[in-house]
């Protein structure tokens, strides 16, 4: 891997301090696996043989702490909604890239499929259910409006 330090130097010390360092996905989940600050846990979680941590990273759509969702060791893909007009628009995140998703909720689904299809294909399915999450949110929110 290669690795690339933006520097920086301290008021008074003057000492190199590393601020962005590139690394592979799976170093970066080893390093953020035990210790986040996204990591959500039970409070009986330590009396249970099992259970599950969840998160709440941006660009993690099942909300769930492990590597295949995880928002900042992959590529991650985010939808949430809009404060806007129209209560069912949504903006999605594919890596850095936003874009609008808009129209009735058809075209929505095309255009969320369309889009993890190129980038995280086995995060279609999940994608499909928080855009239609979303959509049901803004459905209601309009219903309420009225």
């Amino acid at each position: 891997t290669a690795f690339v330090y933006a520097r920086r130097r301290t008021l008074h010390t003057g000492t190199m301090v590393k601020a962005h360092v590139e690394c592979s996905s799976d170093l970066t989940w080893l390093l953020i696996q035990k210790q986040n600050v996204f990591v959500r846990r039970s409070r009986s979680a330590t009396r249970q043989k099992t259970f599950r941590s969840f998160s709440s990273e941006t660009n993690n759509l099942a909300s769930l702490h492990s590597y295949k969702h995880s928002g900042i060791a992959c590529a991650g893909v985010g939808i949430k909604g809009v404060a806007d007009k129209n209560p069912t628009a949504a903006v999605m995140t594919v890596g850095d890239v936003s874009t609008s998703v808009k129209g009735i909720f058809q075209q929505q689904a095309k255009t969320v499929a369309k889009l993890c299809a190129a980038s995280r294909p086995d995060l279609t399915v999940t994608a499909l259910k928080k855009i239609s999450a979303v959509a049901r949110a803004g459905r209601s929110a309009k219903a309420l409006a009225k």
